[in-house]
């Protein structure tokens, strides 16, 4: 089971491969929370990525789910996405996608597994659902607008060489 934060989910749809990700897997998870920041306020908003993610909800390729036993502590440490997004993990044993490095840490020391966004796009990579040029695009996308440092830029550009 995969569960995403809000930071991945928009940033893959963005650069539309959010597809590619519901295709590698039957649905992905989102918390509550996280629907309501990224699906409701943002067809409130009119964003397009809010709407096709919605029609992903709608098919059942997106589900959203509650957290049942919460963590009070931790509640009042992070963002409240990124907090329901650590304990859906925590409860359904899976794989986690989010960016915001405390969170990250967080997660990390609650022997949780996580992934970035452009991990996300490493393993489409991998898995040859894009090629090394659409991965070194998408990639691009992803750090000119500031969701990626350079240094780890240059890494990821790296790795995906092994894969070309």
């Amino acid at each position: 089971m995969i569960i995403f934060n809000s930071s991945p989910l928009i940033h893959l749809t963005k650069i539309g491969k959010i597809e590619y990700v519901l295709n590698m897997f039957d649905f992905i998870v989102i918390p509550s929370e996280v629907y309501s920041e990224v699906i409701e306020e943002g067809i409130k908003e009119g964003f397009s990525d809010a709407i096709l993610l919605n029609n992903y909800f709608k098919n059942k390729k997106i589900k959203r789910m509650e957290i049942i036993k919460p963590d009070l502590i931790l509640k009042d440490y992070l963002h409240p996405g990124e907090y329901e997004a650590i304990i859906l993990a925590q409860q359904l044993d899976g794989l986690l996608v989010m960016d915001d490095r405390k969170a990250r840490t967080v997660a990390e020391q609650k022997n949780l597994e996580v992934l970035t966004t452009a991990d996300v796009l490493l393993l489409l990579l991998k898995e040859n659902m894009i090629n090394s040029t659409l991965f070194q695009l998408n990639l691009g996308k992803y750090s000119v607008n500031g969701w990626l440092a350079p240094d780890i830029y240059k890494k990821y550009l790296t790795e995906g060489k092994k894969y070309e």
